[in-house]
Formats: structure tokens, sequence, C-alpha cells
């Protein structure tokens, strides 16, 4: 007598792993199949979006400069010409063609060219997009600003191409794309200067590189800003803080501080305790950068640095090496972050220390037009001496 043969009945695993490959075996997998089909094609169609909304304001720009050059009735609009051209073109295609607009276009044409193949979708072949020299890098071929245009949104070109240094400009761009900022976080760091204190730790070459590549990361001291601005957490000047309101408040806001650290940092703990044959000690803040691969000890203090800070620091990276750093890991590094300090106190206090110690400044607003210029001129001094 044949035995009746018995189905395995597939586990959920097996389900799952089918519907990966294409055979949706239950309604759950069907669900989440349509699920992630309609979330692929939204995100596809909302790039499309903005990439043809990109493509179409870089043309009208084409088009202004086009006429500006060879237009043969362009002398009677002259100077006026935006204006006329807004109030016209408003009355034909509504809102979003006033003349600030229309000379942000002009402008986007001018300093991002386009290859031809990109437009032929939206316009008859146009002539070679050279756009202005004087806002190119050579290295910045007509294939690179094309896959920028591709990659970043409208929104964030707005600010962008109000940059006139073309450096500077590359380096935001680069910026953006690998940390995904939102546009906001994007005037957020160009307010806060990141790209002057960035280039501050690093000669032309190291921020042409950073400008190329993006944020290039090949020892803790080029990870370390100076200063750090701290705008975010909207304290008022006149008030009075304490070290521990100031911790609160950085992780009241965790995400803008650790964007305003760098890449790759991560929380671990506040007021980590270290005890030491029965006696308590605090290190403010300890991080994790994936970048670096190592542990972060962060001390806070209010007013000038003092060389009794940097010796607490030591002792606190003597004890993360010797009991919580894991195998393949760096050793642990200190920052200790002050709102004001001495160069050369520094320099003496830090000497001799087997551990990686920095001491940055940070601000709680952004620095006067005047001020920053200072900072500028006697940073860069130190950096040529």
């Amino acid at each position: 007598m044949r035995k009746r043969s018995s189905k395995k009945l597939k586990s959920p695993a097996s389900q799952e792993k089918n519907a990966v490959v294409g055979i949706v075996t239950d309604y759950r997998a069907l669900v989440s199949a349509i699920a992630e089909a309609h979330a692929a094609a939204q995100q596809r169609a909302v790039q499309t979006v903005n990439q043809t909304l990109t493509l179409r304001n870089w043309l009208v720009g084409y088009y202004i400069v086009e006429y500006e050059q060879g237009g043969r009735d362009r002398a009677q609009y002259g100077i006026a010409l935006l204006e006329s051209l807004a109030r016209d073109l408003r009355s034909r295609l509504g809102r979003g063609f006033g003349w600030r607009n229309l000379e942000m276009f002009r402008r986007f044409y001018l300093t991002y060219p386009i290859s031809q193949s990109l437009i032929a979708e939206l316009a008859p072949p146009v002539p070679p997009a050279l756009g202005d020299s004087r806002n190119r890098l050579d290295w910045q071929d007509d294939a690179y600003l094309t896959r920028r245009v591709q990659q970043i949104p409208w929104t964030h070109f707005i600010e962008l191409i109000r940059i006139d240094d073309p450096l500077k400009r590359a380096f935001y761009e680069i910026e953006t794309l690998r940390n995904r900022w939102s546009v906001r976080e994007l005037k957020r760091q160009i307010g806060s200067l990141l790209y002057e204190r960035v280039g501050l730790s690093r000669n032309q070459e190291g921020v042409l590189a950073l400008a190329k590549e993006g944020e290039i990361v090949g020892s803790p001291a080029e990870m370390i800003r100076d200063p750090y601005v701290f705008e975010f957490l909207g304290l008022k000047r006149e008030h009075l803080y304490t070290e521990s309101q100031l911790e609160q408040a950085l992780l009241d806001h965790l995400q803008d501080f650790l964007l305003e650290l760098g890449r790759g940092f991560c929380f671990i703990a506040r007021q980590r305790r270290v005890t030491i044959d029965n006696e308590h000690y605090y290190i403010d803040l300890l991080l994790y950068n994936r970048r670096l691969r190592c542990l972060i000890a962060i001390d806070l203090k209010l007013g000038h640095f003092r060389h009794e800070f940097a010796g607490a620091m030591n002792f606190y990276l003597n004890y993360l090496r010797a009991e919580e750093m894991e195998e393949g890991e760096n050793p642990p590094i200190g920052l200790v972050l002050c709102s004001e300090k001495n160069d050369t106190h520094v320099e003496y206090a830090l000497g001799g220390l087997n551990n990686r110690v920095f001491v940055s400044r940070y601000l709680l607003h952004l620095p006067a037009t005047e001020d920053l210029e200072k900072f500028l001129r006697r940073a860069r001094k130190r950096l040529e001496e």
C-alpha cells in the first residue's frame, strides 16, 4: 500500500524568501510587496519631478542669457527685461516666475553647465552650455556638473548658487549629498561657516580634495573643528548657563549636535561614570565615531581653558583604553569644549600626553562678521607659521 505523501508547510522565513524573489505566497507578503512597490515608485516620482523642475529652471536661464546676448529687440527692454518678462510670464503661466526667480534661473544657467543629452527630452538641441568659467574649477567638467544637477534638488540649488566661491560651493555640494542634508540643514551649515571652520585645519590641497570627494578623514585631527557653533540651541545671550544646562540643551538637540560634530558620530552615554577605588568621576558625554572606529570622550567647560582640564581628560582616556576599548577599535580620543582658550596655554597643557586630547572653542551664537574676520586672520596666521 502506497503511503500518502504529505506536503511540508513552508516556514515564515521561506515564505519571505520567496516573496523577495518575486513569488508572493501569502497575504502578508502580498501587502508588503505592494507597499514596497508603491514606496519605490513614489520616491522615483519625486526624484523625477525634482529633476524636471531643475532642468526647466536651467532652460529658462539659458533662454534669458541667449536673448540678452543676441535678441533682436532686446534694446527696448534693457535693464527692465526681467521685470517685463516676469509680468508677462505670470499672466500666462501663473506663480513662480517673479523677477527674482528669473534672475535665479539666469544665474543657475551661468553657474552649472548641463550636457545636451540631459535636456534633450525637454527642449530642442541647444548650443553647448559653457556657463561662466569663473564659477568652475579645473576638474569640474560638464559630466561632473551634470551629475550634480541630477542629484541635488532645486531647493538646495537656491542656496548653492548664492555662493560665489566655486571651491566653497563644491564643498557644500558634496557634503549635501554625502550627509543627505535637508535644505534647512544646508542653510544652517552655510550660516555656521562649516567650510571656513573645516578649512582652517587643512592646507589648500586638503580643502580641494575635500571638495572633490567629501569629508576626508585620515586622522582625528582632521575630524576636530574649531570652533563649533551651537546656535541651534536657541540660548539667549543675556542668560547665564551652567555646564549641566548646556549639556542638557545639547542632548535635547542631539541630532543637530551630532551633525555639527561631523560625520559618523554616535551617542553612547551622558555622565558616563568612571569608578576607581570606590571614587566616582563622570565623563560629560561619551560618543563613538564609526569612521575613526574609536570612543570619543567630551568634557563641556564654561569659560577659559585651564590646564587641569587636560589632565582630567587624560585620566578618562586611560580608563577607557583599559576598560572600555573593544578588540579592533582604535584608542579613544578626548575633546575638551570651552567657550574660550589660549593657544599657548593649550599647547603646554597637552604637551607630553600619551593620549590624543583636543581642545576646541564652542560658540552659542553665530559670530558677527567682524569677529569672524578676526578669527580667520588669527587662525590662518597660525597655520602659516
